[in-house]
């Protein structure tokens, strides 16, 4: 075996298991569902019950997705906390969630 075939051997080996610990032997769902519990957490102990906290859909993002009625100075301070939250790289609102001034009475 040549040392450049030892290294594509090494290098699938790493790619498979990694494929295998973030997909079907669950490490990716046991983060999403770790991030978006401590949300929950720190939503409720701001008394904010009408915010849903979940992590994006797409394949291992830490994008956290805010939705619910929250005015403006809501918004950016719960866009500060929750980025604080470990593992989260990112926090947007979700854009169909319009902020409570603007909402129809």
């Amino acid at each position: 075996m040549t040392r450049n075939q030892g290294l594509l051997i090494g290098a699938g080996a790493t790619l498979g298991v990694a494929a295998l610990f973030h997909g079907p032997l669950g490490a990716a769902a046991t983060l999403e569902s770790r991030i978006e519990r401590a949300a929950r957490v720190e939503l409720d102990r701001n008394e904010m019950v009408q915010i849903q906290a979940q992590l994006a859909d797409r394949p291992l993002s830490r994008t956290l997705i805010l939705s619910g009625p929250a005015d403006d100075f809501q918004r950016s301070e719960l866009v500060r906390v929750m980025g604080e939250i470990p593992g989260v790289a990112a926090v947007e609102w979700d854009p169909r969630s319009l902020p409570q001034e603007s909402r129809p009475r």
